[in-house]
């Protein structure tokens, strides 16, 4: 319920479109975006569920374990690629990061300073804006559907031909290292797209603020009585150097 009185109030606007307003008021429903990636983490979901029923149902599900906890790891991190992409697309607006990476809003904002920066700083029309979107923009959808592909024929069909099995031998044991080997690749390169996208985010956020206080730096002279006072006490040798071949 509203507190203040408007009677003789102006409230500052935008003027919008009713075609605008419409996608105004379906990002505040909350529908506004797809994860791109929904697809393939659903394949490489059913994948994993699939082959991890079929230990369960073996005749001694124990000689997989060492299959079983590679699995669970690589399920866990789709898990958390599920967020992550959710996250960089979107879908979850207010979601954060594990070290407190912004949602769309804040990614967007950063890519495009970042962007700018970079252009401003060392030009060549370079793309700096993707990387921080990077899993979602193919790479993801590639590995996790890389992994369902290696899941089913390679993982799943190795579990099948032995799940008969009433207890492990050597040649067992062999192709199961193999198997946990492969399964163990595929839950680095799903944990690796989020380092690589999180990674990329640091990067372009600290150039923005480094940049930002160097424009400040920059700026400092028309502020001869604060900024400038304060630049003037904390700056070393060489940047008053710098500051001062400025003209």
């Amino acid at each position: 319920m509203a507190i203040f009185p408007t009677t003789g109030c102006t409230i500052d606007a935008v003027l919008l479109s009713e075609e605008e307003k419409a996608v105004m008021n379906q990002v505040t429903n909350g529908n506004a975006f797809i994860n791109p990636d929904k697809p393939a983490i659903e394949g490489a979901s059913a994948s994993i569920s699939n082959t991890l029923t079929m230990i369960s149902g073996a005749a001694d599900s124990g000689i997989f374990s060492t299959l079983t906890t590679s699995l669970n790891t690589l399920r866990g991190n789709l898990t958390s690629y599920v967020s992550h992409s959710d996250r960089l697309s979107g879908v979850n607006l207010g979601a954060t990061g594990p070290s407190a990476e912004p949602g769309l809003s804040g990614l967007l904002g950063v890519a495009k300073a970042y962007n700018t920066v970079c252009e401003s700083v060392t030009g060549g029309t370079k793309d700096n804006f993707s990387p921080l979107f990077n899993s979602i923009l193919g790479p993801g959808e590639f590995k996790l559907n890389r992994a369902e592909e290696k899941i089913t024929t390679e993982v799943k069909h190795f579990v099948s031909i032995h799940r008969g099995l009433a207890e492990a031998n050597s040649i067992f044991n062999t192709q199961l290292a193999v198997q946990v080997s492969t399964v163990n690749s595929l839950s680095t390169d799903i944990g690796g797209l989020i380092t690589t996208d999180n990674s990329s985010f640091e990067t372009a956020n600290q150039t923005v603020r480094n940049y930002n206080i160097g424009n400040a730096l920059v700026a400092s002279s028309s502020d001869p009585c604060f900024t400038g006072k304060l630049v003037d006490r904390i700056s070393s040798g060489s940047m008053k150097e710098k500051l001062n071949a400025i003209e």
